[in-house]
């Protein structure tokens, strides 16, 4: 028992401080093309952290769910989902890092009485998508509600078609990555899981898998699939990354962020799946000793472990 706990920390470390390191890593290329971005750091793009990195919205939101999800991830849907709800208004009083309209303008309908069943916004924006990797760390012994919490906690936000199965693949490749999966394999499992809600999704989704087992070299193949600002185009972009480094973790970041695009919501989400297959050992101990913020990632460590041993039930206790 004892290694399987070690072996689950590991990997929550390897989600969060996976997510938050390549969100940080793409932070200040954000809104810059690639061509600018060579400029600035050189024919390979922006590589590593300085000291006292921080994240973006991207994390912070992330941290905003899982604080919902520690209040009762074992909750019938419309408790959790209230409690989701009334995280995000919480959120509204927390320094601007960055966040889309789509998801302010919600939580801002959430804060003027309107139900969360009600507040999202037709967007495909990726919003939800950003922060709903640590749903497949709580859930990923209950596939199920994992599905079913990733598509309903989205929609408080983001209510348009692509979000939503981005939401579910974002999730759901977490679960997978924990279990073991190799990125490869996962293009079924995930088509699976999307498959009805949006065909520009399953579209990018298939895409992005056959685009990175072609011969076209990352460049082409990254401006290929898009820029990242819509949720399916940012899962595409990820999946990319971690198809062609599966076991590279500082490789398939450093990929990722360095695109014309959204470079640090394509960074988190490829990151936080990666970190959560390769574990805390994947991600550079640079990295990590450079990040603001190491402190509230490793308050939420016990919370998140004792929770996913409450939510598994009877199959594992802590």
């Amino acid at each position: 028992m004892d290694s399987i706990i070690a072996d689950i920390e590991k990997k929550l470390r390897g989600y969060l401080y996976g997510t938050a390191c390549a969100d940080a890593l793409g932070r200040p290329v954000e809104h810059l093309t690639l061509e600018q971005i060579k400029r600035k750091y050189g024919e390979k793009g922006v590589l590593d952290l300085p000291s006292d990195s921080r994240w973006t919205d991207d994390t912070q939101l992330m941290l905003v769910l899982a604080r919902g999800l520690l209040r009762g991830a074992e909750l019938e849907l419309p408790e959790l989902m209230s409690n989701i709800a009334e995280e995000l208004v919480l959120w509204l009083d927390e320094p601007d890092l960055g966040a889309g309209a789509t998801t302010r303008g919600a939580a801002l309908n959430l804060k003027d009485g309107i139900p969360w069943s009600k507040s999202g916004i037709s967007s495909k924006t990726c919003g939800s998508l950003m922060r709903a990797g640590i749903l497949g760390f709580i859930y990923k012994n209950d596939p199920d509600k994992l599905v079913k919490v990733a598509l309903i906690s989205g929609r408080i936000t983001h209510s348009h078609p692509a979000a939503e199965a981005a939401s579910i693949a974002g999730a759901y490749a977490v679960k997978l990555a924990l279990d073991g999966v190799e990125p490869g394999e996962m293009f079924e499992p995930l088509l699976e899981v999307t498959q009805g809600i949006s065909q520009e999704f399953t579209r990018a989704l298939e895409s992005s898998y056959n685009t990175a087992y072609s011969d076209i070299g990352d460049e082409e193949a990254l401006r290929k699939l898009g820029q990242g600002w819509y949720a399916d185009e940012t899962f595409a972009l990820a999946y990319f990354c971690i198809l062609r480094y599966p076991n590279d973790y500082k490789k398939a970041i450093q990929t990722a962020v360095n695109i014309t695009g959204d470079s640090d919501s394509v960074g988190s989400v490829a990151g936080g799946i990666l970190g959560s297959r390769l574990g805390i050992e994947a991600i550079p101990v640079s990295w990590v000793e450079a990040l603001k913020g190491k402190e509230i990632l490793e308050g939420m460590v016990e919370p998140l472990l004792e929770k996913y041993f409450q939510v598994s039930g009877n199959k594992l206790r802590f």
